[in-house]
Formats: C-alpha cells, structure tokens, sequence
C-alpha cells in the first residue's frame, strides 16, 4: 500500500515535470517568435501652418511599448517634447517629440509655420451729410489704416485721387496690401446771386415811364445766369401803388437765387410856384415895398395858389437884404419853394464922369495880389506912376499887399473873392455875398470902402449862363444899386491867353493904345511875364506923350453887353 502510493506520487512527479517542460519549451518558443515595438501617436501634418495671431496648441503626442505575441495591449510611455512655438513671432519653429523604453527609442519632427497672410485693414471715415462743392477740392475726410502684425499703419497709407474717386493703398511689412476707393460726393447748396442795378426801391412819376434799371445773375459754379433771369410782377403807372419785381433765377444743382424790386408809382412832381414882378427887387431906404404877388400850379392838385405859405419881412427904414419865402405843398407832399430878394439900399452909384484928357491910360491888374505884386508896385513907383489893383482873395498869404498898394496911392477895387465861377454866378445872392466877403477884406487892409468892381471874366462872360442865364443882365443894373461903378477894359494884353512872353503883351498893349484916346489895360499880375512887359509899356507911354492915371469915380468906364 505503501508501495502503492509511492509509485502513484512518483507518477504525478514525472506528469508536472514533463508539464513544466512543455511549459517551458512552449515559453521558450514563444520567446523566440515574440517581437516588442516603440510607436509614437503624432497627428498626421508634419507641416503646420499658424496665421500670426491665432492661439497655438501642442497636440497630444503619446508613445506605446507593445508585443506582437506578449504584451499586445502594449504599456504607455512618456513623451520628452523639444522645440517651443512663440505665435506672437513671425517664423519656422521645429518640435521634437521622443520616447524611450528599455533599448528602444523613437523620435517625430513638426515643422510649424507662423506667418502673416492678413491684409492690413482701412477705416474711412464718412460723414453721410459732408459733400464737396463742386467748383472746390475735395478736403480728406479722414482715415485710418490698421494691420494685425504691423499695428497702426496709417502714416504709411498710399493715397490718390481723381475728380471722382479717393484711393487709398496700404501695405504691411510682410507684403501683404489692401486698396479701397472713397466716391467724392459733390453738391452745390449756395444759390445763385441775383444783383440790382439801381435802389431795390424806386419811385416812378405817376403816368410816366418805368424803365429796368437792370440786374445780374451769377451762380459760384455756374457763372453768369443773367440770361436766366426771369422777372415776375408788373407794373401800371397810370395808378398810385407800389408794385413789387421779383427776380428769379435757378443754377444746374435747383438752387434758386431771388431778389426784389419795389416800385412806387408816386407824383414826385413839385407845384410850380411863379413869381409875379421881379425875384429881386431893390428899394431905396425909406420907400415902401408892395407885394408882387404869386401863383402855385400842380400836375396833380391844379392851382393851390390859395395853400401858399409865404413867410419873411421887409424894413424899408434899414439898409440890407430880405428875404421873401414862399412855400407850398401838394397832397402827395412835394414842396415848392422859391425866394425873393428884396435889397433896401442906402444910395445908387452914379457915374460922374469927367473926361481925363487926351491920350490916358488906366494900367488896370486882375486876380492878384501875388508874389508878384511887390515887384509891380516898385517898378510903377520908379516911373512915379499909379494903377488900379482888382484884387482877390486867391493866395490870401499876399493879402497884405492890398494895403502896400493903398498906400502907395493906388486904387484899390473888388475883382472877386473865389474866382470860382460855378459859385459866383450860381445866383444874384451868391455873387453878392462873393463880392461882400471882398469888400470887408479890403476896408480891413485900406479903411476905405472901394466903389469900382470888375466882374469876373467880364460883363461880357458866357460861362455865367451855365450856371444861371441872364444873370450879368441883372447884375450889370444890380450893382449900381449896392453903391458900386463896374468896369470892363478896351486894351486886353492877351497874357491870360496867346501872350507867352514880356515882349508880346508889351506889342499888344501898345498897339491897343495908339487906337485910343482912354485905354483901360487889363493885365494880370499873376502872371510874371506881364509884370516884366510894365517896364517897356511905361517907357513908350511916357516917351510918347501918354499920361498913366489910376482910376476913380469919375473915371469913363468902359461897359461890355452882356452875353447871357
């Protein structure tokens, strides 16, 4: 039994040897045929490319160890990664990704690419209500240029322009470029300009004519539009009223330019007031003076000879002058009004002549005194022989020399004060107040009242009938009434026209007095020559037997008729 159990062991022995030599021998052959591999998982692109700016990742990269016959689930193996990628960086970045186990070793390469394919961008800044004129060159309105890489890239902003269009053209620093284009948008909003000849407002003589005076039209872009005028409204001047033009004139953008005109139809005609008897009249102090009488005529209102308001008064007790106004207004109120000079006077001049003899001149010398004026006086005192100054007041720097000659025995008479003929001889009241300006000058210098007066160009002028006609008429009997004699000239020395030398105004006076028995000389001692041709003229006078004399009161004086 025992036997039994120890061989029955030593059978199970032999069964787990032979077993565990299977066992081996089937371990060993596995062994053998049994392979062991190190495999990186990297994603498939070896090449990555990264635009700058966009956020980067490492992938997940794994290893594994595995068995073709043991282990064929495999083990997992760390990863050592080298190489770092900078997206922030333009450039090529490598990564080295590698593992290790037992004797096996494995590595994978990514190549990645950070670059800048992204054009720049360009902000235009547009104001939907701005325009340009379109006679004006469009004024940038502004932009901005803007890369993700470069930054702000507005400086270096490329901008052109034709008459329609704004382009602009940026580049960034990797090349890459962006082109836009702005439409200039034109517009015209200033109207046209319409200008009036004349006032905007006129007045037009009821049942008279109303002429255009004109107008205008000009437009900033268009130029003249004055053809394009037109004119609404109209006028009828055979009623009272006002009437209004409108102007109107439309440029190529429908701006419209307007103006106006307003016409009043009016009576702008004045009464007519006529004055029965004289506009001057003279009386002597201590007679009496009797209205004339009037008549007042209007276009309109017919005869208001009854609305005439005449104000002023006469004292025929005091010498002076009066003046008479007579006024009267229609009922579209224009006023007429006229005056009447009343002159009361103390005594009339009355000539008393006497005859001076045979062979007389009177050297007579107008306009001055003048520089001149002291010359003339020494070269008539070295000859012993007297004159007659007409004098004015032209270069009142000289002014004291109407008192020399006064008192160097000359005669001093009244020429004039201006000598401006558009003043003296506007009126019979303006001359007078001329000639009076005068006379005071010469009482100043001398004492004595002068009584002789020469009318400026002479009683025989024709540039008074410009300004008033008829008047040397009046003055010729006028001045008698104011205490004056005038006196024109018979011998003209031709110096104030066709004389130019010394020599010449001596020939014409001789030659002017040899014809005479009286001879009144008009000179100028003004004029230089003239005074240098007294010499010669004294000489031959006195050599001939003629005898120099001034004048006075009862000197023949030589009379023009008037020409007005």
């Amino acid at each position: 039994m025992g036997d039994e159990i120890v061989k029955q062991k030593k059978k199970w022995l032999i069964a787990v040897a032979v077993l565990v030599g299977c066992v081996l021998a089937a371990c060993g052959i596995v062994l053998g045929v049994n392979e062991y591999f190190l495999d990186l998982s990297v994603p498939a692109q070896e090449t990555i490319v990264l635009e700058y700016g966009e956020d980067y990742e490492d992938p997940i990269v794994t290893a594994r160890y595995w068995g073709t016959l043991l282990n064929k689930e495999g083990t997992d193996v760390p990863v050592e990664v080298n190489g770092k990628v900078d997206a922030k960086t333009l450039g090529t970045y490598e990564v080295i990704y590698t593992a290790m186990h037992k004797k096996l070793e494995t590595t994978a390469k990514r190549t990645v690419i950070v670059q800048d394919t992204t054009p720049p961008e360009i902000d235009l800044v547009a104001d939907p209500e701005y325009f340009t004129s379109p006679i004006a060159e469009y004024v940038e309105e502004g932009y901005s240029a803007w890369d993700l890489h470069d930054g702000d890239l507005t400086d270096q902003g490329v901008r052109g322009s034709n008459r329609e269009k704004v382009f602009y053209v940026v580049t960034d620093s990797s090349g890459n470029h962006t082109r836009t284009e702005r439409v200039i948008v034109y517009k015209d909003v200033v109207p046209p300009t319409i200008t009036l000849d004349g006032e905007a407002e006129v007045r037009v003589e009821i049942n008279g004519t109303y002429e255009e005076p004109g107008f205008t039209a000009t437009d900033d872009c268009d130029g003249d539009l004055t053809a394009a005028v037109t004119v609404e409204g109209s006028i009828d001047v055979s009623k009272f009223g006002d009437y209004t033009l409108t102007y109107r004139v439309e440029d190529s953008y429908g701006n419209v330019g307007k103006a106006e005109r307003v016409v009043h139809v009016v009576d702008m005609t004045p009464p007519v007031i006529t004055l029965q008897g004289r506009k001057t009249e003279y009386v002597k102090v201590g007679g009496s003076y009797s209205e004339p009488g009037y008549r007042a005529e209007d276009n309109q209102d017919g005869d208001l000879t009854g609305k005439v308001k005449v104000s002023g008064s006469v004292d025929t007790g005091k010498t002076g002058t009066y003046k008479m106004t007579y006024e009267v207004t229609d009922s579209s109120g224009n006023t007429a009004q006229v005056t009447r000079s009343i002159y009361v006077y103390q005594r009339q001049a009355v000539a008393n002549t006497v005859n001076p003899g045979d062979k007389v001149v009177y050297l007579t010398f107008d306009d001055g005194p003048h520089k001149n004026t002291a010359r003339l006086l020494d070269i008539l005192d070295r000859y012993g022989v007297k004159a007659t100054f007409f004098v004015t007041n032209q270069f009142p720097a000289y002014q004291n020399m109407i008192g020399e000659a006064h008192r160097r025995g000359h005669t001093i008479a009244i020429h004039t004060y201006s000598h401006d003929f558009s003043q003296i001889y506007k009126s019979e009241e303006a001359y007078f107040a001329d000639l009076q300006k005068m006379h005071d000058i010469c009482v100043a210098q001398t004492g004595v009242a002068p009584t002789i007066i020469r009318f400026p160009g002479g009683t025989g002028n024709t540039v008074s009938r410009k300004y008033c006609p008829g008047l040397m008429t009046t003055l010729a009997t006028s001045v008698g009434y104011h205490g004056y004699l005038y006196s024109d000239w018979n011998v003209d020395s031709a110096d104030a026209g066709g004389a130019k030398s010394a020599d010449e105004v001596a020939q014409n006076v001789i030659a002017g007095i040899q014809n005479r028995n009286v001879s009144i000389v008009l000179q100028h001692d003004i004029k230089s020559f003239s005074v240098d041709a007294v010499e010669q003229i004294l000489f031959w006078g006195i050599e001939n037997g003629y005898t120099f004399l001034p004048m006075s009161s009862s000197t023949p004086m030589i009379h023009v008729k008037p020409r007005n």
